[in-house]
């Protein structure tokens, strides 16, 4: 086998490695993978809003109910005096703290509820969220098993031309495989053609007479003028 045929199977073998590697990473489950997981990111943010209210509500309706607890203590505890006294004065002190402690409570009361109201509708929520992220993991769920077949299938297919590319790589003297190596890196993966009729199968561009010429005459192997591709004259 030819310096020559070699190059061309190993170029085809670095075409095929990329065109798979751009199908692979253009399967559509990708994109709608990474779209789902944006919108899971959301909602998860949204969840975690909502459960800083829910603890914010029922830290307030902790100490709400502290704060009732102990008004409820005063306000029994100013009755008792307010029983025990024979002062006028000192039992209307009392009877004012009472009538404070009341409308204190009544305050209380009215703040616990608002903050009752407020954790309902943070249910309400947090059962949406619930409800989304349950949605956007069966979906997920679904997307990535497709891609991952797709993906394992392809990898695989990459797997078995990498081998042959490090097979022929093999057979080639290393300053011809130097050469293609850099070829490859400034041409995108590309590095070696072969002339097609009158064109470089690279580039495309058409070849003069005086060109075709001169190339049959460098041997099997030359470089074309226009892309500097390493260029198959004859097998």
């Amino acid at each position: 086998m030819s310096d020559a045929s070699v190059l061309l199977e190993l170029a085809e073998a670095d075409y095929v490695i990329l065109r798979i590697k751009k199908q692979l990473d253009e399967l559509p489950q990708r994109a709608q993978l990474l779209e789902l997981r944006t919108k899971k990111a959301e909602v998860d943010a949204k969840g975690q809003q909502v459960a800083q209210i829910r603890h914010e509500s029922e830290m307030t309706i902790k100490a709400l109910q502290d704060e009732e607890a102990t008004l409820i203590e005063e306000t029994a505890s100013a009755k008792k005096h307010v029983e025990s006294t024979i002062n006028y004065k000192e039992a209307a002190a009392y009877n004012k703290k009472i009538e404070g402690f009341a409308k204190r409570l009544e305050k209380i009361e009215f703040e616990t509820l608002k903050q009752m109201e407020r954790l309902d509708k943070v249910a309400t929520v947090e059962a949406q969220v619930s409800e989304a992220l349950a949605k956007l993991k069966t979906q997920d769920d679904s997307l990535l098993g497709a891609y991952q077949a797709q993906a394992v299938a392809l990898k695989r297919e990459i797997a078995e031309e990498q081998k042959l590319r490090d097979d022929l790589t093999k057979k080639l003297p290393d300053d011809l495989l130097v050469r293609y190596q850099k070829a490859c890196e400034s041409k995108g993966g590309r590095g070696a053609a072969h002339i097609e009729g009158i064109h470089c199968s690279g580039c495309h561009v058409e070849l003069t007479e005086g060109q075709l010429e001169k190339l049959k005459k460098g041997g099997q192997i030359s470089e074309c003028p226009f892309c500097q591709r390493l260029l198959v004259v004859e097998v």
